[in-house]
């Protein structure tokens, strides 16, 4: 292999591996990824594709200076016979390699210029990629602004929608508790409705009950009137009849005591007839006295009844119940007496009508005068009075 051929060789291959490396990265599709990753490959490859082309530069003119300085030397070296024979061939050979190293140098510049472009286009795609990759990573930042945008907003609208639902909740607490505090005022009211209307009926109740105690009251003081009305008149005339019986037993007995009398004593006040009639109307105006005076306590004692409680008993307020009981029983109590002191005064006018007025009933002495002028209703002397049992004084 003749020199050129080893300098064109070498002269070559740098070239072809510039060509191949300028090659690659435009045979290569663009990459995904950031535009800060696929920046310092495509920056390394300019600068080692120029430090290669100034060393390949280098390397060729080297390599022309050796062929020039070789090519004028090597007949001179040969020997005479040798380079007699060969120098048609030397000649030959050399106008063979000029077209040779023409066509070279022409590849060489062909090859420079297409590097030359190819390191244009590979610039252009970097500055393409590397706008790209700016864009992309101002897209990205400008669609992270717009998440982040996004995100505030929605975190803000949850915040506002939290408060909202803690202001709509706080306001049906509001609204719940204002309705139970209603609802508790509203059942106090009713209670206190419920409790004024029992109250009421218990009052009514009360006082219904107060009404018919007091008509029960009423009807039975009315029916005790009544039978105490029935039981007097039964008494009365009960009383009425021993009342006949005992003046029929007593005019029996005054006849007979007169009989005796007669037989045995004088009655000294027979013939003294003023003083017959003195006593008399002492007698008569003393039972009139007697009379108004049994009416009244009678009257006294039924006023006592109709004014009694019937609801009150033995047990009851003793000092009013009790105290009004006894009132009665004494009104009652003296209007019997004062009917006996009356009986003993009809008993006085019969002994007139028999004439055996001013004697004894037991002894059938005379009375004394004294005894009769003060007493004239009594049937006994005084010391039959004073000694004898059993026997009306």
């Amino acid at each position: 292999m003749t020199p050129a051929r080893r300098a064109a060789k070498r002269t070559a291959r740098p070239t072809a591996k510039k060509a191949t490396a300028a090659r690659r990265p435009t045979a290569k599709k663009p990459s995904k990824k950031p535009a800060a990753a696929t920046k310092r490959p495509a920056a390394k490859k300019p600068a080692a594709t120029a430090a290669q082309k100034k060393s390949t530069s280098r390397a060729r003119s080297a390599g022309t200076a050796r062929s020039a300085q070789r090519r004028p030397g090597t007949p001179a070296r040969r020997s005479g016979a040798a380079s007699t024979k060969k120098a048609p061939a030397a000649k030959r050979s050399a106008a063979a390699r000029k077209p040779a190293a023409a066509s070279t140098a022409a590849k060489r510049l062909a090859d420079q210029k297409k590097a030359a472009a190819q390191r244009a286009l590979e610039a252009k795609r970097l500055a393409a990629a590397k706008k790209a990759a700016a864009l992309k990573k101002a897209a990205a930042a400008k669609k992270a602004a717009a998440a982040k945008k996004a995100a505030a907003a929605k975190k803000a609208a949850a915040a506002k929608k939290a408060a909202a639902a803690k202001k709509a909740a706080a306001a049906k607490k509001a609204e719940a508790a204002k309705k139970a505090a209603a609802a508790k005022k509203a059942a106090a009211a009713k209670k206190v409705e419920a409790a004024k209307k029992a109250a009421a009926a218990k009052k009514a109740a009360a006082l219904k009950k107060a009404e018919d105690a007091k008509k029960a009251a009423e009807r039975a003081a009315a029916a005790e009137a009544k039978r105490k009305e029935v039981e007097a008149r039964r008494v009365a005339k009960d009383a009425e009849r021993q009342a006949q019986r005992e003046q029929r037993e007593r005019e029996r007995l005054e006849a007979k005591a007169k009989r005796e009398q007669e037989r045995v004593y004088k009655n000294p006040y027979i013939e003294d007839t003023k003083l017959i009639e003195t006593l008399s109307e002492e007698l008569l105006a003393h039972r009139q006295e007697l009379e108004r005076q049994v009416a009244q306590l009678l009257e006294e004692a039924e006023a006592l009844v109709q004014e009694r409680d019937p609801g009150l008993g033995w047990d009851e307020d003793a000092g009013d119940g009790m105290g009004g009981d006894i009132d009665h029983e004494l009104d009652v109590m003296q209007a019997e007496r004062l009917r006996l002191e009356i009986e003993e005064i009809d008993a006085a006018f019969a002994r007139m009508r028999t004439r055996s007025f001013g004697m004894c009933e037991s002894c059938h002495k005379p009375i004394g005068r004294e005894r009769l002028r003060a007493m004239p209703h009594k049937a006994l002397c005084i010391d039959c009075a004073k000694g004898g049992l059993g026997v009306r004084r």
